[in-house]
């Protein structure tokens, strides 16, 4: 049976649900084992950003600068790939969900240190920020405060489904010199930039829970371990995009403060 569920701002929605029961427990999945993996990711995404930002500051030079800007078109391509592989092949999903973490490790190093130099301290902050919104919302769904059901997903699907589109359309009246389109996307202090960064970041931080319930319902149902990656994989995109949300909304403080 398949079932369409919204689990991440990319939309890695389409999985093949397991209605079959296993008599050996070990061969199942559990959230403890979602979320060791989900750790093991992060890690390794963590272990690539360190070592992205160890190059821009040691290695980097006028010589190797084309190089440099290969490799990272080059990671985007790769993160892209990957993560459409590990979204549609539980099969290959383990191999490649490791893949995209490296990949986009590197991108979010790069992005990072851009950030922090413009603004010292800002990705630090954000990796906090990241890692404590992350455990309130567990804390929130696992106690059942928050339930993910058919209007919450809707909520958040429609949310993103916004983002997206009104995205789209702000970068274009931007390009095309719009009057007011331009302040609201570099303007730290124009309040509708303001508005737009903080509902972007509470629709992340929301869309954790349906990765939550998802890891939930495998555990619940018994499904195969290997829907372990699976689960593990959303979560970590998930985890990816708020923290890149956090850090804009970060970054939005700081310029205005230094104004």
């Amino acid at each position: 049976m398949i079932k369409l569920e919204l689990r991440n701002p990319l939309f890695k929605n389409l999985e093949r649900s397991s209605d079959e029961y296993y008599g050996d427990r070990e061969s199942c999945a559990t959230i403890h084992g979602t979320f060791g993996k989900t750790i093991i990711l992060l890690l390794v995404t963590v272990a690539a950003a360190i070592a992205a930002i160890a190059f821009m500051y040691n290695g980097l030079s006028e010589e190797n600068l084309g190089t440099f800007v290969g490799a990272l078109i080059a990671a985007v391509i790769v993160a892209l790939v990957a993560g459409l592989i590990a979204t549609f092949s539980v099969r290959l999903c383990p191999v490649f969900s490791f893949i995209y973490a490296i990949a986009e490790g590197f991108l979010l190093g790069v992005i990072s240190l851009i950030c922090d130099l413009a603004y010292p301290g800002v990705a630090l902050v954000a990796v906090i920020l990241t890692f404590v919104v992350t455990f309130v919302m567990g804390i929130l769904y696992f106690t059942g405060i928050i339930k993910v059901g058919h209007k919450f997903k809707a909520f958040i699907l429609t949310s993103f489904i916004a983002i997206i589109l009104g995205s789209i359309i702000l970068a274009i009246l931007a390009a095309l010199n719009v009057p007011g389109m331009r302040d609201i996307l570099y303007n730290p202090s124009n309040p509708i930039g303001w508005i737009i960064d903080i509902f972007v970041a509470i629709i992340a931080a929301l869309s954790l829970c349906l990765d939550f319930d998802y890891a939930a319902r495998l555990a619940d149902t018994e499904a195969d371990k290997k829907y372990e990656w699976k689960a593990a994989f959303c979560l970590t995109t998930s985890i990816i995009y708020l923290y890149l949300r956090i850090l804009e909304l970060v970054c939005r403080v700081a310029a205005a403060t230094k104004k």
